[in-house]
C-alpha cells in the first residue's frame, strides 16, 4: 500500500483517527505530532473568512445545488464562468 496520512487526535494516551482508515492489515506507521493550531489558523485567513461569508450567504438565498456525484459536481465547477458559482 502506498503511504498514506490520516488526521487524527492524542487524548489520555490513545491516537484516534478521525478519517476512516482502508486497510485492516497490519502495517508500521508514523505518528508525528502538530501544533494544535495548525489546523485551525487557516480558519482566520481573510481569504476562508470570505469564502466562508459567501458560502453562507449562497446557503440563506438557497444559491446551491446538489451532485449526484463526484464527476458532476466537477463538471458544474469546470462549467461555470468563474469556478465557484455552481448555480447559473
Amino acid at each position: 500500500m502506498p503511504q498514506l496520512a490520516v488526521r487524527g487526535i492524542y487524548r489520555k494516551g490513545k491516537i484516534i483517527p478521525l478519517e476512516d482508515i482502508p486497510c485492516n492489515d497490519t502495517m508500521n506507521v508514523i505518528i508525528v505530532f502538530t501544533d494544535k493550531n495548525d489546523d485551525e489558523s487557516r480558519y482566520y485567513e481573510n481569504d476562508w473568512q470570505h469564502a466562508e461569508e459567501q458560502a453562507s450567504y449562497d446557503y440563506k438565498t438557497g444559491n446551491t445545488r446538489s451532485a449526484s456525484s463526484i464527476d458532476e459536481m466537477f463538471e458544474m465547477i469546470e462549467g461555470s464562468d468563474d469556478g465557484n458559482q455552481m448555480v447559473p
